[in-house]
């Protein structure tokens, strides 16, 4: 554990197969004091049963060193894992589960006030771990555990990066697939990879080669927590000249209290740091694997660490030319529809060939339109657009990257943030079998649930969060019109102009609180306009990324064209109510419009028609969840003073103006 802070806490957790413990325990003991490890997973620790501990439980002991340790009892010559934990962690809260063969130890546990899953897996090649039946556990893991699966899997996840043999081996193959199932199920990455994909290093050494056996995964959003991850060199015997095991250990940090690491922007002035940041980069980037998508989560952790650990600054200044390199183009998408769709001056001309569309009542191809719009692939231009428009900030974010480490950058890591993005637009509904009971000896039963996404890439908010709600909802934007006011291209923008001045008009301008807004509503009304089915997924998935049950999150780009679209079930029962007169502008009867994220309804004639827009008004409040943002809401009369109406008729606005 190391204390940098003393509100800062980072928990290193070390796996080592040691091939036999009690017979080299002095040794192994020493090195894990070493490497100072708070948490370990041991393999092939060989612990048998004797009178006291039978095959198959759960041997506690105290190490009386710094550990106390939980064994899995079996054999004395074969399998067996176990957990350590330092005695000054405090641990509480402890649930152990093991496999009565051996291979596997579950222990649930809180540390610092954090609740923790270690699973420590020794996944023998005599007789395979069924990974398949770990999905019973989802349903005892909270979301904000930290779940830490580690240990020897006797299996390549690479066959180019992780060994040095040449030969096939065909139950390798099987155990991978086995394993990749099982990843993908509980969002697990592969930590040394995620960070270090471009490097060839080892875990496992015999006379035919060497290997990566051992791993640690942990849940997509826990990656940004890790602050180091490594393979050790093997220790020796301190007597004689061989090695205390065939397998090297393996470690991880994770940063569990205290404020994270921020990149310091003085570094941007320090050219051997930037000179190697922007190598790791350009390495990475070049990179052909089938799991890209795990790329720049990576990437980001990794730059972290490197800056982290970079404690030399110089001054100096290196500027990225961004202009010439948009304007030359060149890049394969560039043509695409969407760069066409999304430039400044073609915004007016999608909303009126929407428009003629609409007039002309060719829905299918409106649809065909919006499709095409929403749902295509990100561009490489509109990720530099949104980086280049975010305001420069040194405030701190949750992965440690600031917005000006974005845009020092942009160059260089839009193509990874593209394949990042993109894979979002791409995600699957899968599903899965969940059992009830941890418990041995019990029958299992099953039930089958939907879950909606693999995982969630956009877990934690940070830039990434960002700049993809920009370019969102700009493709939004560009067609926010036609779905509002469909066959109208022309918003009524200026509609308080063009009232006549000998016309009273009541006039409600009512702001809504998004933070209150119930998500099934929000989703059910992006359905009913016809958004293109995956595009709503990935609003889904981007609105849930912090977990909370409802609400919009004001400031995000979204929010107020979310808003808008909400509002639609509203201004529709307006300007469908035969009670509700409202004035005349240009010749067209003028209900009600939304203006951005606002609602406008003008009354023109009696109390009887706001009685009406009462019972709409309290009918939409009570389904959507929404309350009124009193400070930005307001009533008031345009036109002739001639128009009066009781106060108590306002019930639900506490404050009226302009002599109401």
């Amino acid at each position: 554990m190391t204390d940098s802070n003393e509100d800062q806490r980072i928990l290193t957790i070390l796996s080592w197969n040691v091939n036999g413990f009690n017979r080299k325990r002095s040794e192994v003991l020493h090195h894990l004091s070493l490497l100072k490890a708070d948490v370990v997973f041991l393999q092939e620790t060989h612990v048998g049963p004797d009178r006291i501990y039978s095959t198959g439980s759960i041997k506690i002991q105290d190490l009386e060193c710094d550990y106390m340790a939980a064994f899995t009892v079996f054999k004395g010559s074969s399998r067996g894992v176990a957990v350590l934990f330092k005695k000054n962690l405090g641990c509480g809260g402890f649930n152990v589960y093991c496999d009565e063969k051996g291979r596997f130890i579950i222990i649930l546990c809180q540390i610092w006030g954090h609740d923790f899953v270690f699973i420590n897996m020794y996944n023998s090649n005599d007789e395979k771990i069924k990974l398949k039946d770990f999905t019973q556990i989802s349903t005892h893991i909270p979301h904000s555990a930290y779940l830490v699966v580690g240990g020897d899997f006797n299996t390549v996840m690479d066959a180019d990066l992780d060994k040095t043999s040449n030969l096939r081996n065909r139950s390798h193959t099987k155990s991978f697939d086995a394993l990749r199932c099982f990843l993908e199920n509980f969002s697990l990455l592969d930590v040394w990879r995620c960070l270090y994909p471009e490097v060839k290093s080892f875990t496992y050494f015999d006379r035919k080669g060497q290997s990566r056996l051992d791993y640690f995964f942990l849940q997509s959003h826990n990656l940004t927590s890790v602050t180091a991850c490594n393979i050790h060199k093997r220790p020796m015997y301190s007597d004689k000249e061989e090695y205390v095991s065939d397998h090297a250990p393996l470690s991880i940090q994770i940063q569990t209290n205290g404020p994270k690491w921020q990149f310091d922007s003085c570094l941007i002035e320090d050219k051997t740091c930037m000179d190697h940041l922007s190598s790791i980069i350009k390495k990475i980037s070049q990179i052909n694997t089938q799991r890209n998508e795990y790329m720049w989560p990576g990437v980001k952790v990794r730059l972290v660490c490197e800056a982290m650990s970079h404690t030399k600054p110089s001054r100096y200044s290196d500027t990225i030319e961004l202009t010439q390199e948009m304007d030359q183009g060149g890049h394969p998408d560039s043509e695409s529809s969407i760069e066409v769709l999304h430039t400044p001056n073609t915004s007016k001309s999608l909303l009126n060939f929407l428009d003629h569309l609409y007039q002309t009542e060719r829905f299918e191809e409106v649809k065909s339109t919006l499709v095409t719009v929403l749902s295509e692939p990100v561009s490489r231009k509109e990720i530099l657009v949104a980086i280049l428009s975010l305001p420069q900030s040194e405030s701190l974010t949750a992965d440690g990257l600031t917005v000006h480490f974005y845009k020092r950058y942009v160059s260089k890591i839009t193509d990874l943030l593209q394949v990042f993005f993109n894979q979002i637009f791409d995600l699957k509904p899968i599903k899965q079998t969940v059992f009830k009971s941890l418990s041995q000896g019990e029958n299992d039963h099953t039930y089958s649930y939907d879950i909606p996404y693999r995982f969630n890439p956009i877990a934690i908010m940070n830039v990434d969060y960002t700049i993809l709600a920009l370019i969102l909802a700009e493709r939004l934007k560009s067609v926010i019109e036609h779905i509002l006011n469909p066959g109208h291209s022309k918003p009524h923008s200026s509609v308080l102009d063009r009232i006549s001045d000998q016309i009273p008009v009541l006039m409600i301008s009512l702001k809504l609180d998004p933070g209150e807004l119930k998500w099934q509503y929000l989703f059910n009304s992006l359905k009913s306009v016809n958004l293109p089915d995956r595009f709503r997924s990935v609003l889904k998935l981007f609105l849930m990324a912090d977990h909370r049950s409802q609400g919009l999150r004001v400031g995000c780009p979204l929010t107020p064209l979310l808003v808008s679209i909400c509002l639609l079930p509203l201004i529709n029962s307006i300007n469908c109510e035969n009670r509700v007169l409202g004035p005349k502008v240009q010749g067209e009867t003028l209900k009600s419009i939304i203006d951005e994220d606002k609602a406008l309804i003008f009354l023109s004639n009696s109390n009887e028609a706001l009685d009406s827009f009462e019972k709409m008004l309290r009918d939409f409040i009570e389904t959507s969840g929404f309350i009124i943002y009193e400070r930005c809401s307001d009533v008031f009369i345009a036109g002739s003073s001639g128009f009066s109406l009781a106060k108590d008729k306002f019930k639900l606005f506490k404050s009226t103006g302009h002599g109401l």
